[in-house]
């Protein structure tokens, strides 16, 4: 009875971790709303996706080559960049 109760509560966990990780991913997708405050035709809104979409394209491109640089470390004590909050004199 107990083997029997342990395969069964093993297969609840495999199942529920599954439709965990696919829930996860559905919260994970990003989502773009193309309706502005009216009611859209199929081809003002088939419209509106293609040129979000080019734009996303562009937007990607140039993504790639920004390289952004840190901010220098900063005690947050007294915000002066020689030492961290850890061997602050003012501690």
């Amino acid at each position: 009875m107990a083997m029997n109760s342990a395969v069964l509560l093993a297969e609840e966990n495999r199942q529920l971790c599954i439709e965990n990780q696919r829930q996860k991913k559905k919260r994970a997708k990003r989502r773009s709303y193309i309706a502005i405050g009216s009611v859209l035709t199929v081809q003002e809104g088939l419209d509106l996706s293609q040129t979000a979409n080019e734009g996303l394209q562009g937007r990607v491109a140039t993504k790639e080559a920004t390289i952004r640089m840190r901010a220098p470390r900063t005690c947050s004590m007294c915000k002066s960049l020689s030492h961290t909050t850890h061997i602050c004199p003012t501690k």
